[in-house]
């Protein structure tokens, strides 16, 4: 697992790389093309100003990311800008045109082709800018990835009193308190006759310790008592049918009929 120490160190030799890779591809492009038309030696100013940015980054990581964060974005944006100029040459001739080789008369508007010197330039130029790129934004990286160090401070341990055990005598002698003594029916005494001053018993130190406290009894709910099942409703006795009178017969149809 690494250490912030490795990755400070990772850090460090990460900015200090992008710097020289930043450095030769200014150099290299103009040395490459000395001699002749140089037109991508513009590139070299934007590159040292990479160089530069990714330099006082090494140095001034430490003061903090942000800091560190805004010197690699310029470092960055000036070699994308470099790059850019770079390749901008050959893609102006595929457009304009280019003139004839020597010994022939260039016109005006028109630009010779590319000398071998100019392309090498340009693909040391566009590669190193590249690299010093993608090493500078890994040292990013691991600056992120340091982690900051917190001084913790140690545990403060709270200082409790220190309560002696209580012995066996206190205990029992808490638990079981001594009864009073029972005072002695005396005779009726005159009222002159001066009293007697009640004898202070000896304090006993083990009934004078204090008695330790008593656990709070938990009272438990009492189960309640089921309730007896309802009494069904007694059905009523079904009315009795009237009685049906006698059919009338012929000597009671005589008897009730008038005498004429």
């Amino acid at each position: 697992m690494d250490t912030n120490s490795q990755r400070e160190l990772r850090v460090l030799w990460s900015f200090w790389i992008a710097c020289g890779l930043a450095v030769t591809g200014a150099i290299l492009p103009l040395l490459l093309a000395a001699g002749g038309t140089n037109r991508i030696a513009g590139a070299a100013v934007p590159f040292g100003v990479a160089a530069i940015a990714l330099a006082v980054t090494a140095l001034l990581y430490h003061q903090g990311r942000p800091l560190a964060t805004a010197l690699y974005f310029i470092a960055g944006l000036a070699l994308v800008y470099g790059m850019l100029s770079m390749i901008a040459v050959p893609l102006r001739l595929a457009v304009i045109g280019t003139c004839d080789p020597a010994p022939a008369i260039c016109t005006s508007g028109f630009e010779p082709p590319m000398s071998g010197g100019e392309d090498s330039g340009l693909a040391i130029g566009v590669a190193m800018g590249t690299l010093a790129i993608l090493v500078g934004f890994f040292g990013l990286l691991m600056l992120y990835r340091i982690r900051p160090q917190t001084t913790q401070a140690p545990p403060t341990r709270i200082a409790r009193p220190w309560v002696p055990p209580a012995t066996d005598a206190a205990a029992s002698s808490s638990a079981d308190p001594a009864p009073a003594p029972a005072v002695a029916e005396s005779a009726p005494v005159a009222a002159a006759a001066p009293t007697e001053a009640p004898s202070l018993a000896p304090v006993d130190a083990a009934a004078a310790a204090p008695k330790p406290a008593r656990r709070a009894r938990v009272k438990r709910a009492k189960p309640q008592a089921e309730l007896a099942a309802p009494v069904e409703p007694l059905e009523l006795a079904a009315p009795e049918e009237p009685l049906e009178l006698p059919a009338p017969t012929s000597e009671t149809k005589a008897d009730s009929e008038p005498a004429g």
